[in-house]
């Protein structure tokens, strides 16, 4: 297994919004799939300062958009 797989299998396993009675399960997968998206941005970008790495998002290939 690959760590982009792997990495797969946890986000869809990840199951915040996922019961919600205001949503359906779609729009909880979508909720639960963009909070890791944010979370992911803001870790990479942290590690990135961490390590001195200034390139900016577009270099990186990541989007400021959710």
């Amino acid at each position: 297994m690959s760590a982009e797989s792997n990495a797969c299998s946890h986000a869809l396993a990840f199951s915040w919004w996922r019961g919600c009675p205001e949503l359906t399960d779609e729009e909880a997968r979508l909720h639960d799939l963009l909070a890791l998206h944010r979370a992911t941005v803001e870790l990479i970008r942290d590690q990135r300062n961490l390590l001195g790495y200034y390139d900016s998002d577009e270099e990186l290939g990541i989007s400021s958009d959710p």
